[in-house]
């Protein structure tokens, strides 16, 4: 059975997690946005597994059932006539292994499912605050993407100076169009990396576009309004949006736990 000790393990692993995750994220980056964020995966990962160890635990219960259950059928009726007292003991004894696996599986499932309903709750809140704060009210990709969580990474490419990567890689199809991620102005200009790049300053920071293949909306916009398509302009090899998050006008901060949020859940 899942025991109150396991649940105490796995709601402990939660905060550990939690911990683990923010001193991870560069000190510049760490924000309350970040906090709340790490929590939910750390959630997310306690539910998974606490279902995981019920799931053991019914299996085994399950085969314990089915053991007494074949014992009880098995039992030579023979044996009654030779011991009735012995013959009546033992099934008494099998009777109540079962009975007392069947409670097992019913009162672990109640317990596991009012833990899991508690962090379900939580994670709800935390979703709720992300979409009300809304860094990125929308994902920056309409359209089918894959993000790439490789801030901060060297990169290395032929006639390329070496430079660390100061944003995530959003691959989508060549013409996929880029929106604004949430209310600001946006501008454009080009660059020897950068290829077409659209900026968007809004009240809390700007998002930087790079590579693109043509631009769209340029001066103020909303949330959504397109700003351009994806290309490969720069020094880009394949169709992708390079995507910066500089909060207040600063410098670059991991913009994944941003995009994780606003785009789960996108097309595709």
């Amino acid at each position: 059975m899942t025991s109150p000790r396991s649940i105490h393990h796995a709601l402990t692993v939660v905060a550990l997690v939690t911990a683990v995750l923010i001193s991870a994220v560069p000190a510049h980056a760490r924000s309350v946005l970040e906090v709340e964020l790490a929590e939910r995966s750390a959630i997310v990962d306690a539910i998974e597994q606490m279902r995981d160890r019920r799931d053991r635990s019914v299996t085994h219960l399950r085969s314990v059932i089915a053991d007494t259950s074949q014992r009880l059928q098995q039992t030579p009726s023979r044996g009654a006539i030779a011991n009735p007292e012995r013959f009546l003991h033992l099934r008494r004894e099998l009777r109540q292994q079962r009975h007392e696996a069947e409670r097992r599986i019913e009162r672990s499932g109640r317990f596991v499912e009012r833990r899991i309903g508690a962090l379900q709750a939580r994670r709800r809140t935390i979703d709720a605050w992300v979409a009300t704060w809304g860094i990125f009210e929308h994902c920056p990709i309409r359209g089918w993407h894959s993000v790439s969580d490789n801030f901060g990474i060297t990169v290395r490419l032929p006639g390329v100076p070496v430079h660390r990567h100061m944003g995530n890689d959003i691959l989508a199809a060549a013409g996929t169009p880029i929106v604004a991620p949430f209310d600001g102005y946006s501008s454009a200009s080009t660059g020897v990396l950068g290829g077409l790049e659209v900026r968007v300053t809004g009240a809390r920071g700007y998002v930087y576009n790079a590579h693109l293949s043509s631009y769209g909306t340029l001066g103020q916009v909303s949330a959504g309004t397109v700003i351009g398509y994806v290309g490969a302009t720069g020094d880009a090899t394949t169709a992708h949006d390079h995507l910066e998050w500089h909060p207040s006008g600063g410098p670059a901060v991991d913009p994944y736990p941003y995009l994780a949020v606003s785009c789960e859940g996108a097309v595709p």
